[in-house]
C-alpha cells in the first residue's frame, strides 16, 4: 500500500471515530482541515528582516511584476499567494470578515504608503492573491514584512501567520507555512537564527533543513561583487554562502543558501520598448569601455560629458540602473551584441542570476517531498491536539481512548513507512546526530534517501540507460554493503538506525527490480 493511501486510511478512520463522540468535536475540526491541507499545493513563507528583498525576489520567482517594491520599507500585510486562472485578491481581517477586491486594488491593501488613504488597512490580516504563474500550481508563496519591522504590526502580522508567536484572533486556515525560505542580505545575524528556530518550534519538529533553505539577496550591489572580475555576482557570492554553510548552526537549519540577483530579474520584467533601444544603444559600446564607464553607478547615470551621452540621455540611463542596475545592463547588452532574442534573454538572465536554482531546488527539495512534508506537519498538529485534550484532565473515558488510538497509529505508521524513516534519517543527519565514515558513505546515504532525486539510476549511482538486470545487481551489492555497515561493533546507535534504514531503501529498490527481471 503506498504511503499516501496509509496516511488517507489514517485520516479516515480518525474522523470515523471521532463522529461517533460528541466530545471530539476539536479533534474532529482538527482532523478534517489536516486532511483538506494534504490536497493543497505546499505552502512556503518568505521571510526575513526588513528590506532583505523578499517581495523583489517573489516578483522574480513568479516571473511577474505583481508586489510593490522600493527603497522604502513597504510590505505591509502578509501576502498569500496561490494559483488563479485570473489575477484576483481576497482580503481576510482580523475580525474573520472576507472581502474581495479588484486585482488593480492590491498596493491599497499591502503597501504602508496607502495607511491614511485606506485606514482599514490596520485591521487587514492577510491577503490572499490569486494569480496564474505556473510555479504557483506546485507551491504556494506567503510574502511577510520584516521581522524586525519598525511597525510593531507589521512584524506581528508575520509572527501571528506563521504561529511563531500565535494570537488569539490568527485565523486557523493559515496557520502555519509547511516550509520556509529565509531572505539574507549580507550576515545571517543571531535574530536570524532565533526566527528560524522559532518557526521550527511552532511546527512541533527539531530545527531541519528538510524544509527550509536560505536566500543571500542583492549580491549584486557592492561588497561582494567587482565589475571586473569576470565573475556573475552570483559565482562571486558563491565563496560567501559556502563560507556561511561550513557553520554548524546554520548547516543545522538551512538545505543550503542560493545568492541571488533577484532586482535584475525583477526590473527585466518591467523593460519597456524606449528601454530595449537604449540598452540595444549600449550595447554598440566597446566591452573593456563599458566596463569602466559602468564601475561607478551615480556617473553612468547623471554625467553629461559626450562618452556616456552616446550610450542614450541620462533620463534612459537612469532608469535602466534604477531596473536593472549595473550586473543588468552589462549582461544584456553582451547578450544583445551577439544577437540574442528578448526571450533567450529573459531565460539566459534567470539561470544567472540564480532565480532558476532556487525554483528547481524548490520543486525538487521541497516539491518531491510535498506529501512527506505535509504528512508530518498534519501528524505532529493531530498528535499535539490529542495530547492536549488527554493533559486537559477534563476528557471523558471514551474520548481520551479514542486520542490513544489515534496517537499509537500515527506513530505505527511513522515507523513502519520506509520513506518516513527516511526523512527522520535526514533529520538526524541536517541536526548533526548522524556522522558518516567518509564521504563515499555520505553520498550513498543521500542518493539512498532521495536527496538527488527518486528514480533508480539516481539513488544508485547508476549511468543513465543502465539495464534493470545492472540496476538490480547494483541494488544487491548495496544491500549487503550496508547490512555490514548495520552490524558493526561498538558503532553510535544512530548510526546502526541510519544503516538499517538505507539497507532496507536499497533492498525495496533491489525486490522491485528483481521482479521486472523476472518478468
Amino acid at each position: 500500500m503506498s504511503l499516501k493511501s496509509e496516511v488517507y486510511g489514517l485520516l479516515n478512520n480518525a474522523q470515523r471515530l471521532c463522529r461517533d463522540c460528541p466530545e471530539a468535536k476539536e479533534l474532529l475540526t482538527t482532523l478534517e482541515e489536516m486532511r483538506r491541507r494534504l490536497d493543497l499545493p505546499l505552502r512556503v513563507a518568505v521571510v526575513g528582516i526588513m528590506k532583505a528583498g523578499k517581495s523583489t525576489f517573489l516578483n522574480a520567482l513568479m516571473g511577474a511584476d505583481i508586489l510593490y517594491t522600493g527603497n522604502l520599507e513597504t510590505t505591509y500585510t502578509v501576502g498569500w499567494f496561490q494559483y488563479g486562472e485570473k489575477p484576483s485578491i481576497t482580503v481576510c481581517f482580523r475580525d474573520r470578515e472576507k472581502k474581495e477586491e479588484p486585482f488593480e486594488n492590491l498596493e491599497k491593501w499591502s503597501v504602508r504608503a496607502f495607511e491614511k488613504e485606506n485606514p482599514r488597512i490596520n485591521d487587514v490580516k492577510y491577503l490572499i492573491i490569486h494569480y496564474p504563474s505556473p510555479v504557483l500550481k506546485q507551491l504556494e508563496f506567503i510574502d511577510t514584512p520584516g521581522l524586525n519591522s519598525v511597525y510593531g504590526t507589521d512584524a506581528q502580522n508575520t509572527l501571528d501567520f506563521l504561529a511563531i508567536k500565535g494570537s488569539e484572533d490568527t485565523l486557523y486556515e493559515a496557520s502555519m507555512a509547511d516550509a520556509v525560505i529565509y531572505a539574507f542580505n549580507r550576515t545571517v545575524a543571531g535574530f536570524d537564527r532565533e526566527i528560524l528556530d522559532a518557526f521550527h518550534e511552532g511546527q512541533g519538529m527539531a530545527a531541519s533543513p528538510i524544509n527550509s533553505l536560505g536566500i543571500l539577496t542583492k549580491v549584486d550591489m557592492g561588497g561582494i561583487w567587482d565589475i571586473f572580475s569576470g565573475k556573475t555576482p552570483v559565482e562571486a557570492a558563491e565563496a560567501v554562502t559556502s563560507s556561511v554553510m561550513r557553520n554548524p548552526e546554520i548547516k543545522s537549519l538551512l538545505f543550503s543558501i542560493f545568492p541571488v540577483c533577484a532586482k535584475v530579474m525583477e526590473g527585466y520584467g518591467r523593460l519597456e520598448e524606449a528601454d530595449w533601444k537604449a540598452l540595444s544603444q549600449i550595447a554598440k559600446a566597446d566591452p573593456e569601455e563599458l566596463l569602466e564607464l559602468l564601475f561607478d553607478d551615480r556617473t553612468f547615470a547623471a554625467c553629461e560629458e559626450d562618452v556616456y551621452m552616446e550610450l542614450g540621455t541620462t533620463a534612459s540611463r537612469t532608469r535602466l540602473m534604477e531596473l536593472i542596475g549595473k550586473y543588468g545592463i552589462l549582461e544584456i547588452a553582451g547578450m544583445l551584441r551577439k544577437g540574442a532574442g528578448r526571450d533567450e534573454i529573459g531565460k539566459t538572465l534567470r539561470e544567472k542570476c540564480g532565480i532558476q536554482s532556487v525554483q528547481d531546488i524548490l520543486v525538487s527539495h521541497f516539491g518531491n517531498r510535498t506529501f512527506l512534508i505535509k504528512t508530518q506537519y498534519i501528524f505532529n498538529n493531530i498528535r499535539s491536539t490529542a495530547r492536549n485534550i488527554r493533559k486537559s484532565g477534563k476528557a471523558s473515558p471514551r474520548l481520551l481512548d479514542i486520542c490513544e488510538q489515534i496517537i499509537e497509529n500515527i506513530d505505527d505508521l511513522m515507523s513502519s513507512v520506509q520513506t518516513l524513516k527516511e526523512l527522520k534519517a535526514l533529520q538526524m543527519y541536517y541536526n548533526g546526530q548522524l556522522r558518516f565514515n567518509d564521504e563515499e558513505e555520505l553520498q550513498d546515504f543521500l542518493r539512498a534517501t532521495g536527496e538527488y532525486g527518486r528514480s533508480p539510476e539516481i539513488r544508485l549511482n547508476m549511468p543513465e540507460g543502465s539495464t534493470v538486470k545492472q540496476l538490480e545487481q547494483a541494488a544487491k551489492d548495496k544491500v549487503a554493503l550496508w547490512h555490514g555497515k548495520a552490524s558493526g561493533f561498538m558503532l553510535p546507535g544512530t548510526y546502526v538506525e541510519a544503516a538499517t534504514i538505507i539497507a532496507r531503501s536499497y533492498e525495496q529498490m533491489y525486490y522491485y527490480l528483481n521482479a521486472l527481471v523476472e518478468e
